[in-house]
């Protein structure tokens, strides 16, 4: 079984490094495609020498041309799995190994959808699972497609970033597809959409105090890997001007999680 692996970014210098270096060695390809990084993320990404990587600096893209780009990579790619990874997404060794041998068992899988520890403030911290709302198959929480059976559907791509999805020839959003035919993986992976991702980044930041992992908490074994000088440290606690404000806004937030 061949499985391809996409992942399109744009300045995720604080993780990219762990991302790639979660799954490469689980995958037979590995399509980076840049879209436009001013921060180090272009040179991280030079800066891990595996044959797997084949990396594509595309320019710049608007929220149309993600998802035409994302109908590029399927395009050229020739494999029976799609693993899609984000740039600030890091797997754990058994999630990956569990997920590949369970769609080689199972041929009439369309889809997997894996849960998340949602990262917020810190690495030490995590979002409560109320604030997931993604639903899938009547399955409500932190979780997502991350896994596509290219040999049982011919996908393309619809719709505009952030809402983009891969349909199928019948019109059927993937993550629409009948339970059964939906592989729900119990093992999950970190992902570190509302921690700083850049020195270049921009966006709006998520206050809130999360649920802290107990002491023996496992991580993902990468987040233990001899990194080079380049990779800042994960283990950065949040600042005490965050979690000042993060603890007034908290309360609300879930407040208006459980009224809603």
């Amino acid at each position: 079984m061949k499985i391809s692996c996409h992942c399109l970014i744009k300045n995720e210098e604080n993780f990219i490094w762990f991302a790639i270096n979660s799954v490469i060695d689980y995958v037979d390809e590995l399509l980076v495609w840049d879209t436009g990084s001013t921060d180090k993320t272009i040179e991280i990404i030079k800066s891990i020498e595996n044959s797997k990587i084949k990396f594509r600096e595309v320019g710049h893209a608007s929220p149309v041309r993600i998802s035409e780009l994302r109908q590029q990579m399927l395009e050229e790619t020739n494999a029976d799995w799609l693993l899609i990874l984000d740039g600030d997404e890091i797997w754990y060794q058994s999630s990956v190994q569990k997920l590949i041998a369970e769609v080689n068992i199972n041929k009439e899988y369309n889809i997997a959808v894996v849960p998340m520890k949602v990262l917020i403030g810190d690495i030490f911290h995590y979002q409560e699972a109320k604030a997931g709302k993604y639903t899938i198959a009547g399955r409500v929480g932190h979780h997502t497609v991350r896994a596509l059976n290219l040999r049982n559907n011919s996908l393309h791509t619809e719709g505009v970033y952030p809402n983009e999805a891969y349909v199928t020839d019948k019109g059927i959003k993937v993550q629409n597809l009948p339970s059964n035919k939906i592989l729900f993986l119990e093992k999950q992976y970190l992902h570190a959409s509302h921690l700083n991702r850049s020195s270049r980044d921009r966006k709006k930041i998520k206050y809130e105090i999360g649920e802290e992992f107990s002491k023996d908490f496992y991580y993902p074994e990468v987040l233990f890997k001899t990194r080079p000088p380049i990779i800042p440290s994960p283990w950065r606690s949040m600042t005490l001007g965050y979690k000042f404000k993060s603890e007034l806004e908290t309360p609300f937030k879930k407040v208006k999680r459980r009224i809603r």
